[in-house]
């Protein structure tokens, strides 16, 4: 995977519609913040070279600030990729990525936009990230992560330089 800024109008139209926001995890035990990022990192890294081709990291691992299933403050990480163009055959991708995300232990759910050219996509729900989307299009995928909620203070980490 390459490292370059992917700043374009169309990319963040794309990916602002994939980007799963909140984190909670009620129910389960909280994790530590260096395991929330590495869940993270590893379910997308492994993803994308499932798929194959030249991935763009857009944005992360990043921290941000969540809430922790008890109503504490934590820390999540987002993690984003793009790759242009898309696969030359997104429903079979999409399949594939289903198909490895259940293959982890993660709840999926496939989905579609709407109009006449609909961009197809699976969510991820599980205990290794806290949500995953993939949407898959032929001029662009991408892939977002949320890891689950940690134990954390997100600003101290920010400052940090986290």
């Amino acid at each position: 995977m390459r490292v370059r800024p992917a700043g374009t109008a169309t990319t963040v139209i794309l990916i602002g519609a994939g980007v799963l926001t909140g984190c909670s995890a009620p129910g389960e035990a909280t994790f530590a913040t260096g395991d929330a990022k590495r869940a993270v990192v590893t379910v997308v890294d492994d993803t994308t070279a499932a798929i194959g081709g030249e991935w763009d990291i857009y944005s992360g691992p990043a921290v941000e600030g969540c809430t922790i299933s008890d109503g504490r403050d934590g820390a999540a990480y987002s993690y984003i990729t793009t790759l242009r163009p898309g696969g030359s055959d997104p429903e079979a991708d999409v399949v594939a990525v289903e198909r490895l995300w259940r293959d982890r232990g993660l709840t999926t759910e496939r989905y579609e936009s709407g109009g006449s050219d609909p961009i197809l996509g699976v969510r991820g729900v599980g205990s290794a990230a806290d949500s995953l989307d993939f949407l898959a299009d032929v001029r662009m995928y991408s892939l977002s992560g949320l890891s689950a909620c940690a134990e954390g203070d997100a600003v101290q980490m920010q400052n940090d330089g986290e």
